[in-house]
């Protein structure tokens, strides 16, 4: 009896250790995407931290490397709605980059504006985010939801 019970433990770890690596590309390439996005999400938070030229020209940084990266990946199994909304994402990330955030930074660093005027002008700058990212995000969320459905690749 304990034989069998043994065996059936195997047989059934062997079966699930066989649909994991079916779809070890497919959670490659997905987790390829979160960790260029994570990159960048840390340079973000480090610059929202301590907005300084420094900070910013990091960021850039990391996101043209993200860039690059993202760029160079092997679309797995044709899935070109998901690698092609991960693409305009990383673009929405640089276009904030290079305009939002840098209008932020020079804001940040006028010594002459009033606090008011400082005020209405970082509203001004976040409400162009906002409408900026809500025409980016739910794309990419509902490919990426998609796929990670598709290829039984856990979100996290």
């Amino acid at each position: 009896m304990r034989f069998i019970g043994i065996l059936s433990f195997i047989f059934i770890a062997l079966q699930s250790s066989f649909g994991q690596n079916y779809n070890l590309e497919a959670y490659n390439f997905h987790q390829s995407i979160v960790e260029a996005q994570q990159n960048v999400g840390k340079e973000v938070f480090y610059f929202n931290e301590n907005a300084t030229e420094l900070n910013l020209k990091i960021l850039k940084f990391e996101l043209n490397k993200s860039i690059e990266f993202i760029d160079s990946l092997k679309v797995y199994n044709k899935e070109t709605r998901y690698f092609n909304a991960a693409k305009k994402l990383f673009g929405l990330y640089k276009d904030l980059s290079e305009n939002e955030y840098a209008q932020l930074l020079k804001i940040i660093e006028d010594p002459d504006l009033e606090f008011k005027d400082f005020k209405a002008k970082k509203q001004k700058i976040f409400e162009n985010m906002r409408v900026k990212t809500a025409a980016v995000y739910p794309e990419f969320n509902a490919a990426q939801d998609e796929f990670c459905k598709k290829y039984g690749v856990k979100l996290e």
